[in-house]
């Protein structure tokens, strides 16, 4: 202060406070050169006139032309060296004063004020101005030793500036990649918190930038992560690098899995890159559930249920009771109406065996038509209390099938493993061997209920169907005694005359009542009802002896017929008896395509066929005993 004389530039739309303000510094420093200035473009041109050591402005004047001044004199090369003062009142706004520090502001001078603090502030602000100029007055020896150097450092100069370009260009690459990077990037000091973060990661959290910067690495994690979460960023400062993957909660609170794969940069700054891998994860599961599950009827599958018993076969989980299940007659519902059908009698047995125990049960499809389950800390009073409420349940759910509706049948078997010295295979043995007691017992009763049930079912669908049956009983009857059948061959033509179109409960009804010709595809449909006729009668006790007869009903003498093309004796004899009198009765009989042949017209086509669609031996007898 003492050597040189400083000069301040004043600025401000008060002359009466410009006024004061002169005074008081000329009272604080006396030789101080003071200028001040109301206008603003008038003082930024007396700035650079006057070159001033510090230059003050009153905030008072409008705040927004008091920024602006010092902004433009920023700009202003030859007066960045002069510090800026901002004379402030109490109240200004402490926006103002963050505006005013963006825009280069050194120090604030708060009025009303004392002598002495403007004289502190003034020599802080001459100080920093003769430091500002010494820095320049280095930077111009430094300018003109390197403008003297030989041409040897220039070339070094050259290359040391395109290294830096080159340098400059791999960081500006850096910064687009980090944002331009399909993977969300975070930056972390080493609290865990967010000091940078690239559009991606605001996308990933549904946080905005500056959220995002309001939180730490932990407040998106969902709270069973958080252990996992901290162990993973501690891995990171202290071992450099971690990878893993956490759940997270977006801001509207969606949950989301996510890789995370970190870096330590330095002691206070690492870096994380992250993958939204919520649809890898979904599909993980999928596959793990599958790996578990019986994709049809959605409970365990046998390869987990066994995993199960090897873990629930402890003391703890003692008595451990376990009940197995088979659906009674699913074969024959299957070989009816198509596996579909028998999918849906599946899926409802899995429904009520879910639905009737706990949820700590195992309930498990371990075989086609068989379940089992576990039942951990339950007795055996309380397994059969199980049994009997399932038992139940199934007895009151009807299937409906072609508006049939058919009972869910099931066997049920149980026992319980109360000690470990107990074999738990034995106890699985026990309960399979007291389920298949009680299928045998059922069985019968419950394949004659389902035989009746769809007997009922095909001829509601055709009466025609009923009334051809009853005719052909009769007259397959008549011809079977003029051959000299016996009983047992008499009964079995009887039940075959009955139920040989069985098979036509699974044709389409619109093909079975149609009123034209059927189509080629039509007709092939058609021809699949032998054999699904013969699947029902093999799946049915009360069936089995006439299961051959029912396939090979539309066989043929001369070898044309379906489905196997047989020829002449290979036939069985009752499918040759029935095919003559199935064709009688087809032609005396009014069809939904046409009208009834007269019975000397069926007779002689009858005749005209022997040897070629019939066997000509029944034919004989059929001609002699059918009345002229």
């Amino acid at each position: 202060m003492e050597t040189k004389k400083l000069k301040i530039l004043l600025i401000g739309n008060d002359k009466e406070n410009l006024t004061a303000f002169t005074a008081a510094i000329l009272k604080a420093i006396p030789e101080t050169e003071v200028a001040s200035e109301s206008c603003g473009l008038n003082a930024v041109k007396l700035a650079k006139a006057l070159d001033p050591d510090i230059i003050i402005i009153d905030i008072s004047m409008a705040e927004d032309n008091a920024l602006e001044i010092s902004r433009t004199i920023k700009k202003e090369v030859e007066l960045q060296m002069a510090p800026l003062l901002f004379v402030i009142d109490l109240e200004t706004d402490p926006n103002v004063r963050i505006k005013a520090i963006e825009e280069g502001a050194e120090a604030f001078l708060i009025k009303p004020f004392d002598d002495s603090l403007l004289l502190t502030q003034l020599k802080v602000l001459a100080k920093i101005k003769e430091h500002n100029m010494l820095i320049k007055s280095q930077k111009k020896k430094l300018e003109d030793l390197v403008e003297i150097r030989t041409q040897k450092l220039k070339q070094e100069i050259v290359k040391y500036n395109k290294s830096e370009n080159e340098l400059q260009e791999s960081n500006k690459k850096f910064k687009a990649y980090i944002e331009m990077s399909p993977m969300g990037v975070f930056i972390a000091n080493r609290y865990g918190r967010y000091t940078e973060v690239n559009q991606k990661a605001c996308q990933m959290t549904g946080y905005t930038r500056e959220e995002l910067l309001n939180l730490s690495t932990n407040d998106c994690l969902v709270p069973d992560e958080l252990s996992k979460g901290v162990a993973g960023f501690s891995s990171v400062l202290e071992k450099g690098f971690a990878e893993e993957e956490y759940r997270i909660r977006k801001k509207d609170g969606q949950v989301k899995w996510v890789s995370f794969s970190g870096a330590k940069i330095n002691d206070n700054c690492v870096i994380a890159f992250c993958q939204d891998i919520s649809e890898r994860k979904e599909r993980e599961f999928r596959i793990e559930y599958l790996s578990f599950h019986d994709s049809l009827s959605n409970v365990y599958n046998r390869a987990f249920f066994e995993e199960e018993s090897k873990r629930l076969n402890a003391e703890q989980h003692f008595p451990l009771s376990y009940i197995v299940s088979d659906i009674n007659g699913l074969k024959l519902i299957n070989d009816t109406f198509g596996h579909a059908v028998g999918d849906r009698f599946l899926i409802e047995t899995a429904k009520i065996l879910k639905t009737n125990t706990r949820k700590d049960a195992v309930v498990a499809r371990v075989g086609g038509d068989e379940f089992a389950l576990l039942l951990p800390l339950t007795s055996s009073s309380e397994a059969q209390i199980v049994v009997n409420r399932i038992r139940l349940a199934c007895q009151e759910t009807r299937i409906e099938i072609n508006k049939e509706r058919l009972t869910l049948s099931v066997a049920l078997g149980y026992d319980t493993k109360t000690d470990s010295a107990e074999n738990f295979e034995y106890i699985s043995k026990s309960a399979e061997d007291s389920m298949y007691r009680q299928k045998l017992v059922e069985r019968d009763s419950y394949h004659s209920s389902l035989l009746q049930s769809l007997r009922t079912s095909l001829f509601e669908r055709s009466h025609e169907t009923e009334e051809h049956a009853s005719r052909l009983v009769s007259l397959t009857k008549s011809l079977g005694k003029a051959m000299g059948l016996n009983d047992l061959q008499l009964n079995d033509l009887e039940l075959f005359s009955a139920l040989h179109d069985i098979g036509k409960i699974s044709i389409d009804n619109n093909i079975l009542t149609k009123t034209s010709g059927l189509t080629e595809n039509e007709w092939l449909e058609m021809k699949k009802h032998p054999g699904i006729g013969y699947r029902i009668a093999m799946a049915s006790p009360d069936l089995k002896s006439i299961a051959e007869y029912i396939l090979c009903h539309h066989e043929r003498w001369d070898g044309k017929g379906y489905p196997q093309g047989l020829h002449g004796e290979s036939t069985p004899l009752l499918s040759r008896i029935l095919a003559i009198a199935d064709a009688y009765d087809a032609m005396t009989s009014d069809r939904s395509y046409r009208k009834a042949l007269a019975k000397d017209i069926a007779i002689a086509e009858i005749s005209k066929n022997s040897g070629t669609q019939f066997d000509p031996g029944i034919v004989k007898l059929f001609l002699k005993i059918m009345p002229s």
